[in-house]
């Protein structure tokens, strides 16, 4: 059986962004939110989510590789673009996750653009997907 390692990933993606004074800062806050941020939260914020992976299933031991998605929200694209790259920064370098060994940890497919919401308003997205792989 293959022990999940969401729990203990997903303290580790929160552990990193927060630390992140930087990026702490440019927020106003720590607003890093896992999945959603809160209904009618001020901008600007970053999320993170699953977008997929699972078991290698390649060797002896369990190994995982995982995509999560990080992503700036703001309300210009030069805000939400500066707030990527401090995740960015902060995501280059491997994370401690509880239980295993982060081996490989990559910034993948960049996405930009922006979203229009039933108001009119223009919010700015800005991030990238993150292959992780545990053993």
């Amino acid at each position: 059986m293959t022990l999940s390692p969401f729990n203990a990933l997903n303290s580790a993606i929160n552990t990193r962004l927060t630390g992140g004074t930087a990026l702490v800062s440019a927020l106003g806050g720590t607003a890093i939110y896992h999945g959603y941020a809160p209904e009618d939260k001020a901008l600007p914020f970053v999320i993170w989510s699953y977008s997929g992976g699972g078991a290698e299933n390649m060797t002896p031991n369990t190994s995982v590789n995982e995509v999560v998605y990080v992503r700036s929200y703001a309300a210009t694209a030069k805000q939400a673009a500066t707030i990527d790259g401090l995740v960015a920064s902060l995501m280059q370098t491997n994370l401690t996750v509880t239980g295993w060994s982060n081996y490989w940890l990559a910034r993948e497919e960049e996405i930009f653009m922006p979203e229009l919401d039933e108001a009119g308003k223009t919010t700015w997205t800005c991030g990238a997907y993150y292959r992780v792989r545990l053993d």
